[in-house]
């Protein structure tokens, strides 16, 4: 079993979460180099990141028509990925749209872009009106019976954990990824100045209820019409994604948040020369994992924690622990799929376009 995650959510996002009794407080904000991030509302940790990567695979399989989370995941070098990138969509439109979003939207896309009376024609001859945003229907039970790592939670649990997601209000970068017709393009974006949700979520409906009247399973219809959520669709629409086994879902948050952040989306490009940021500072691992602490000794206590855990898991191979400059930096191996999960799988590069 394994899940399609999108790179531009897990290479721009930041946890926002409650821990041992510290409340976050609103707005939320980032800044670490050239990295920026806000939230204005929500949580946003390793349980809403699980249920957007439920939701892009989802969505990808309803794309190519596959009706099961066990099938097979396209793979942007194939024609069809191809094809359903670029369809209805342009970089044009896309550009415009990036530079036309407006606060007054309150982060939704202007019905007016898409619908039948729109008319985008002065902005690409081609393509009159960008495409419909996705609709997308979720069931609990069947995601229970589909994905063994959720079987441990209940109905009302994922309820939660899909309705937090749906609240979370957010200000990040987000490159947008479209086939051109020749190649792959990124298309940098950000939605600072008109906060955005991740998708808008439709009053939940009870689908089985027991004869007592406990509800035993609930639908849920999601949009991708916000500004992110559209953004979203698109790169998913493109195979803009890495992959993660189900066993991924069963570690810890930290161990999950660690490895999206730091070491998913990145690998060598043999082409370009790029290697991803290894080793990395301690300090950086504290900003972005939004670690309450500043004593040295209990940050390098919880990242030897971590570390441990995905090596225990074949997340990577090893890592160490040096001083550089007189500061911690920490080096790791990163695992093939094959050595996370003993099967073959699409090459990295396969997914990953650029490389980095």
């Amino acid at each position: 079993m394994k899940l399609a995650s999108e790179k531009s959510l897990n290479r721009g996002i930041c946890p926002v979460m409650n821990i041992k009794g510290k409340t976050v407080t609103y707005p939320f904000t980032l800044q670490y180099n050239y990295f920026s991030f806000a939230c204005a509302q929500g949580i946003l940790g390793a349980k809403q990141m699980m249920v957007m990567d439920i939701i892009g695979t989802h969505l990808i399989h309803r794309l190519h028509k596959n009706f099961s989370f066990s099938g097979r995941i396209p793979q942007p070098k194939e024609k069809r990925v191809k094809e359903i990138s670029g369809q209805y969509m342009s970089a044009k439109l896309l550009k415009y749209m990036a530079e036309h979003l407006s606060p007054a939207n309150k982060g939704i896309i202007p019905e007016g872009w898409y619908s039948e009376e729109g008319n985008l024609y002065d902005v690409d001859k081609v393509h009159a009106r960008i495409k419909k945003p996705f609709t997308i229907t979720l069931n609990d039970g069947q995601l229970r019976r589909e994905l063994p790592f959720l079987k441990k939670y209940s109905s009302r649990q994922i309820g939660r954990m899909i309705v937090q997601t749906s609240q979370s209000t957010l200000l990040m970068n987000y490159p947008i990824c479209i086939y051109t017709g020749k190649k792959y393009e990124a298309i940098p974006f950000n939605n600072f100045g008109h906060l955005s949700r991740l998708f808008t979520l439709e009053k939940p409906r009870n689908s089985k209820v027991s004869k007592s009247g406990k509800v035993l399973e609930r639908e849920y219809r999601i949009r991708f019409d916000t500004v992110l959520g559209y953004m979203f669709a698109q790169n998913i629409s493109s195979s803009y994604m890495d992959l993660l086994p189900g066993k991924f879902y069963e570690m810890s948050d930290y161990a999950q948040l660690y490895y999206r952040l730091f070491i998913l989306s990145y690998y060598p490009n043999k082409a370009t020369g790029k290697i991803p940021k290894n080793p990395l500072s301690i300090e950086e691992i504290r900003k972005r994992l939004a670690l309450k602490t500043k004593d040295t000794s209990m940050v390098r206590k919880v990242i030897r924690r971590i570390l441990e855990e995905l090596k225990a898991n074949n997340f990577i191979g090893g890592f160490t622990e040096e001083k550089l400059d007189r500061k911690y930096v920490y080096r790791y191996v990163k695992n093939s799929w094959q050595e996370i999960t003993g099967e073959e799988s699409p090459s990295e590069t396969d997914l990953g376009f650029d490389g980095n």
